[in-house]
């Protein structure tokens, strides 16, 4: 059985300025249906960006946070079969375990120009049936829009969420077949700067921002502007949490960021 995190008293707690949601108590993993892969860097790597908000011991609970809450989402989300954690770190392997998700050893090799892809890519080819990537960074996405957006995906060989600049990518799904001559073709993750418009261009990616009117899937976390901005915002309870704790914890804001807003 997969472990979920205790959710709180009530619906939603109000948690120095973010909503806590609830944990979801939807079906699980059940049959047939998507398998998602969720790439998490090594903690000592990860959200770099953010050392200008959150002390280190801060930006790795937020790290480890955001990625339970994204990955209880995935694993309650309609239609999702399967939730495959991509990682090199063993702590992230830990949690996926107390979630009672698979672990796939990251397989990137030293010298990679472009590690996340070549990563994601060497899992993508080798599944089986519709595969979606789910990046690790969005505290406010639920098993419920996800569910949607997947719905959604399976009108089109390849469709991808941009993230909320409008530039990168927080979602790319396939749900072409996964076997035949053309298929590492088809199937070819782009994201980092960019990716937006290379998968939109080079891989033919129908855009379902449209789905989620509210954002909450493309509000990735990389700076101390969109931690900021998460500020009276509906996060998961594992995000919400590692703020909590770590409240007192902030290094110098960066501009914009006031340093009481974990407070």
């Amino acid at each position: 059985m997969r472990k979920r995190y205790p959710a709180p008293g009530s619906s939603e707690d109000v948690l120095a300025g973010w909503a806590v949601m609830s944990t979801p108590t939807g079906p699980g993993v059940t049959g047939d249906g998507w398998t998602i892969l969720v790439p998490v860097k090594a903690l000592p790597h990860a959200k770099t960006r953010l050392i200008t908000a959150l002390s280190p011991a801060g930006r790795r609970a937020l790290v480890l946070g955001m990625a339970s809450d994204v990955l209880v989402a995935c694993a309650d989300a309609p239609g999702v079969s399967l939730v495959r954690v991509i990682t090199s770190d063993p702590d992230v392997s830990t949690l996926a375990e107390d979630l009672g998700l698979e672990t796939v050893p990251d397989p990137r090799t030293t010298g990679t120009r472009d590690p996340l892809n070549a990563a994601v890519d060497a899992v993508v080819r080798g599944t089986a049936g519709p595969v979606g990537v789910v990046t690790a960074d969005l505290p406010e996405l639920r098993a419920s829009l996800l569910g949607r957006l997947l719905g959604a995906a399976t009108a089109h060989p390849h469709s991808t969420v941009p993230d909320h600049r409008g530039s990168g990518t927080t979602m790319a799904f396939w749900s072409g077949a996964a076997t035949g001559p053309d298929r590492d073709s088809v199937r070819v993750s782009r994201f980092g700067p960019g990716s937006a418009a290379r998968f939109r261009v080079d891989g033919g990616a129908v855009d379902l921002a449209e789905l989620d009117p509210g954002g909450a899937g493309r509000r990735d976390v990389d700076t101390p502007e969109d931690l900021a901005a998460l500020t009276g915002r509906t996060v998961g309870a594992a995000t919400a949490a590692a703020l909590r704790v770590h409240s007192g914890t902030l290094s110098s804001p960066g501009p914009g960021v006031s340093a009481t807003m974990v407070s």
